[in-house]
């Protein structure tokens, strides 16, 4: 470790000081001197902060230009010397000032001025500590929402990693998997430690970090190769190039998390210590460490040889030796850090508590949305009342317990830095998409009047209103009006959705000219998704449904209704080529009927096949169709609304 910054330190980068490229290495001889205690490494350190008189790079708002400032506080935290904290409160001032009037960027409120992953490592860090020297929490409450809103648009939950910016969405390599770069996943690795260092125990945000640091590792954990690195495409390993920067970043915050109790010992001590000792043989006899991708943005073609070499890559070995240390002698713990006696990460990472949600959506053509922790729906608006589109249920696939909705409808509207491109939620970036086609159909559960042997769909909804929105359970209505044969029809549909529950209630109410429509007969529907795909119909269940695959995967979607009130059941081909699958009921005397329809998609992970589809389609309708989520029919203020036809 030494022999690297000694030759670090004798053939200096040619990099700028302020350039982002030295704060690794800034950070790694800071930690060098306290587990070594020669003073030679701080020295050094101290130097290249009197040429830069302890300031950032010339660009304000750039995360690049404000890596180097974490050095600097780093030698403010030993000597309290005023002139190396100055230049780094002086520039957030001017960062918060130029940044004051732009709009979010996310749900969670940020500006997305971090576009790239390598970001996260770059400024957050600075932010959090200075906070933490000055006791004003204006910087961190800055920092976290933008290390947030990063996160969310970045951040892949399902490989837990994070793209290196938006274009790499849809990027795949040559074997067809997604690309993750390591150098970029691992300066946010950094980032993450950097971050918990110096945030406080009571931080509101403590989890989150917590639980990201836990989920990447774990990720990373299974990725190291049998040479000990990991490869510049994360999930290629059959890349030959084992390279040194991202896995010393690797090994780094593993080891802080073994020397923190974070991470078990037994499992991570062998891969940090396998780690390790291939980085050691990327020295090269003059102490230079070889094997460092250039600068660059992805894991590409260049060659990476044992005389590629970078500062950032000598930095970043440093800092994992050094954790090393601490690792093999817990005396050299550092005491001025954040501890976490008792703490125990998180099972999951959670950046939002899981909750059923609904909203009314008027950006978005005045759709409608529901959620839980399962699943998710939506039905179209007034806006739309003009397209093809009616009163059918469509639905939005979930991999992640948390609320989407939000999330996606902003990300899907906005054009992000890189190649002012968004992020559709009709593509699965790791929480799930919207690949679901309803159209002028029912979609999934929804109902029309039949008669004349055909179907007599419903507009869209006409007006709407929340009447419960917990944690717990959402309660919504909808209304419908439209002609039919020459009088009108008004349905007020109540809609309700529970935790834990891949059915949503509908409770419909009819009227006709204003007069309760009772015996109306009414179909509800399911749409099949892949032409050919067969319903199956169980009458003496009460239960309907379809099971197909979908991009690859098993999707199930279904109806539960009382048995008693089941007319038939039956596929329906409309004029326009269209199978659906028809569950006949009736209305009762008061116009009002009840219905359970929703989904199980296989990429969800635990309904993965036909049978357990149907299995968990006829237990549902046993236990709540008799007992269902709440019984509207006892509530006086569900009443069919007088709206007129539009």
């Amino acid at each position: 470790m030494k022999r690297v910054a000694d030759w670090q330190i004798a053939n200096p980068s040619k990099h700028p000081i302020h350039d982002w490229t030295q704060a690794p290495f800034f950070l790694g001889l800071s930690s060098l001197h306290q587990v070594s205690g020669e003073s030679k490494y701080l020295e050094a350190l101290d130097g290249f902060g009197k040429k830069l008189s302890y300031g950032p790079g010339p660009r304000v708002t750039h995360a690049d230009d404000h890596a180097v400032l974490q050095a600097w506080l780093e030698l403010y935290a030993r000597d309290k010397d005023a002139a190396k904290l100055k230049p780094t409160e002086e520039q957030f001032s001017k960062v918060l000032a130029a940044l004051s009037n732009e709009g979010p960027k996310s749900i969670t409120g940020g500006t997305f001025t971090w576009c790239w992953c390598d970001a996260l490592f770059m400024s957050p860090p600075v932010w959090a500590h200075l906070s933490k020297i000055t006791g004003d929490p204006k910087y961190l409450d800055w920092a976290d929402k933008e290390w947030w809103t990063t996160t969310d648009v970045l951040y892949d939950p399902t490989h837990h990693l994070f793209y290196r910016d938006n274009r790499y969405f849809t990027r795949r390599t040559p074997s067809g998997k997604k690309v993750f770069w390591s150098r970029g996943n691992g300066w946010v690795a950094g980032g993450i430690v950097h971050m918990l260092d110096h945030l406080p125990a009571d931080h509101p945000s403590r989890t989150k970090y917590l639980g990201l640091y836990h989920d990447m590792m774990h990720a990373l954990v299974k990725l190291q190769n049998e040479d000990g690195l990991w490869r510049t495409s994360l999930l290629d390993p059959q890349d030959p190039m084992g390279e040194s920067s991202g896995s010393s970043f690797f090994v780094y915050s593993m080891a802080w998390g073994i020397n923190r109790g974070l991470l078990p010992a037994e499992t991570f001590r062998p891969v940090v210590m396998k780690g390790y000792e291939a980085l050691q043989k990327n020295i090269q006899p003059t102490g230079m460490l070889g094997f460092v991708q250039k600068i660059g943005e992805a894991p590409d073609k260049q060659d990476t040889t044992a005389e590629s070499t970078e500062v950032y890559g000598s930095g970043a070995f440093i800092l994992a030796g050094s954790e090393i240390v601490r690792l093999l002698d817990p005396s050299k713990q550092r005491k001025d850090l954040a501890t976490f006696k008792d703490v125990k990460l998180p099972e999951q990472f959670l950046p939002a508590r899981p909750r059923t949600y609904a909203r009314f959506v008027p950006e978005r053509m005045d759709d409608f949305t529901w959620e839980n922790d399962l699943v998710a729906f939506r039905t179209y608006g007034p806006a739309l009342r003009r397209g093809p589109e009616n009163s059918g249920i469509d639905c939005w696939f979930k991999r992640v317990p948390y609320p989407v909705i939000d999330k996606w409808y902003i990300q899907d509207r906005l054009k992000l830095e890189y190649g002012k491109v968004n992020k559709p939620y009709h593509d699965d970036q790791g929480e799930g998409y919207d690949v679901y086609k309803v159209g002028d159909t029912r979609g999934c559960g929804g109902a029309s009047v039949w008669a004349d042997n055909r179907l007599h769909n419903s507009e869209t909804y006409v007006s709407q209103k929340i009447i419960e929105n917990t944690p717990e359970r959402i309660v919504f209505e909808l209304d419908y009006a439209s002609k039919f044969k020459g009088r009108t029809l008004r349905e007020t549909k109540r809609i309700t959705l529970i935790m834990g529950q891949r059915l949503f209630q509908s409770d419909s109410k009819f009227t006709l000219d204003g007069e309760p429509a009772k015996d109306l007969e009414i179909a509800i529907g399911l749409m099949p998704q892949v032409k050919g795909s067969e319903p199956n119909f169980s009458p003496k269940t009460g239960t309907m449904l379809v099971w197909e695959k979908l991009d690859g995967y098993g999707l199930g979607t279904g109806i539960a209704i009382d048995p008693s009130r089941v007319l038939g059941m039956k596929t329906h081909t409309d004029e326009a080529g269209q199978t659906q699958a028809l569950c006949m009921t009736k209305t009762d005397s008061e116009g009002s009927v009840r219905w359970f329809s929703g989904f199980g998609w296989e990429g969800q992970g635990d309904i993965t096949t036909a049978e357990k589809w149907a299995s968990h389609l006829e237990t549902f309708a046993g236990k709540f169709v008799k007992a269902p989520y709440v019984d509207h029919s006892r509530d006086a203020t569900f009443q069919v609304h007088l709206r007129e036809v539009p």
